[in-house]
């Protein structure tokens, strides 16, 4: 009895110790489970870091959005410092000042009739020069001379003004001969006596300076030179004009009786020149002239003729020029 009792304690002893290992191991080993676990899955307070790194980036954005913003805004402002450039580069390239030759038309022959043009103003002048061709070729050298000195100096030209200079009318009579022969144009027709005003088929030659035989053509503008003239005359708006001749008569005003305003042109030109105004009358009967004929169209015109068969009178006609460019 005594000895079953003492078996019962040590066993129930032997229970307890065992209880108290396990308990004792479970703790141990949840500890470390804890550790194990920690090591491995590290808990979540790495969480911030990962939201931190969005943060970052949401702050970096804001930066970027700000970056093309201020790029743009100096691009704005580029646009207009680049704007006066594209206008002022019209401005630095205008129209030409001097332009030419312009061909207005063909001679019988087929030569060119060369304009040439200065200024840009809105009130035209013009002269014309070799209507007698080679008759009176110091005329267009004189128009070779003007045309070198005006693209020399184009300030000459008043603002408002614009000139222009027919080279020479007949240039088949100038191909033909320096002198008497070449006189009328290849159809054997003096140029200035085809156009629609007084105009003859034949007019009284005394007084004329006739050495070789002429006709005014079988009908006013029957000449393709004359034709090319009216047709560029009246293409404008001309105020005032000069036709250059040869030789030593002095100035004759436009119109049968003589127009006006072409009166007080050839009476500005001779006071400045040795060219006389009136005129010496030595009893030519005038028909078919192209300044009649401009006189009709509301033009101040006149014939100038030059001191002699070859001189230009360059200088003068410098003066001339002027008064030609100032008229009013």
């Amino acid at each position: 009895m005594h000895n079953t009792r003492t078996l019962k304690q040590i066993a129930f002893t032997i229970w307890g110790i065992c209880f108290l290992l396990i308990a004792a191991f479970l703790v141990v080993w949840s500890g470390l489970g804890s550790t194990l676990a920690a090591a491995m899955f590290p808990p979540p307070t790495a969480t911030p870091t990962v939201t931190a790194t969005p943060t970052r980036t949401s702050t970096f954005t804001r930066t970027f959005t700000l970056t093309p913003t201020q790029t743009r805004t100096p691009t704005r402002t580029l646009i207009p410092s680049n704007t006066p450039t594209v206008t002022i580069t019209p401005t630095d390239t205008p129209l030409p000042y001097a332009s030419g030759p312009v061909i207005i038309g063909h001679s019988v022959e087929g030569r060119p009739i060369e304009v040439y043009r200065f200024g840009t103003g809105p009130s035209e002048r013009l002269t014309v020069h070799g209507i007698h061709g080679g008759s009176e070729w110091n005329t267009i050298a004189l128009a070779d001379q003007l045309i070198k000195e005006l693209t020399d100096h184009p300030e000459m030209i008043p603002e408002q003004t614009v000139l222009y200079i027919v080279r020479s009318l007949n240039p088949d009579g100038e191909a033909k001969a320096h002198g008497p022969e070449g006189r009328a144009n290849a159809n054997g027709v003096d140029l200035n006596r085809n156009w629609d005003a007084f105009w003859q088929a034949k007019w009284p030659l005394d007084g004329c300076w006739v050495i070789t035989p002429v006709s005014a053509g079988p009908f006013p503008f029957s000449e393709p030179e004359s034709v090319a003239l009216r047709d560029f005359i009246l293409e404008h708006q001309f105020t005032a004009m000069i036709n250059y001749h040869s030789a030593a008569l002095g100035v004759f005003a436009a119109g049968q009786p003589p127009d006006p305003a072409s009166v007080r042109l050839a009476k500005a030109i001779a006071a400045i020149s040795p060219y006389q105004y009136p005129p010496i009358n030595t009893g030519c009967k005038y028909t078919g002239n192209l300044v009649d004929w401009a006189a009709f169209q509301g033009i101040a015109a006149v014939d100038l003729e030059l001191m002699t068969h070859t001189s230009t009178d360059f200088a003068v006609n410098l003066k001339v020029l002027e008064i030609l460019l100032h008229f009013k």
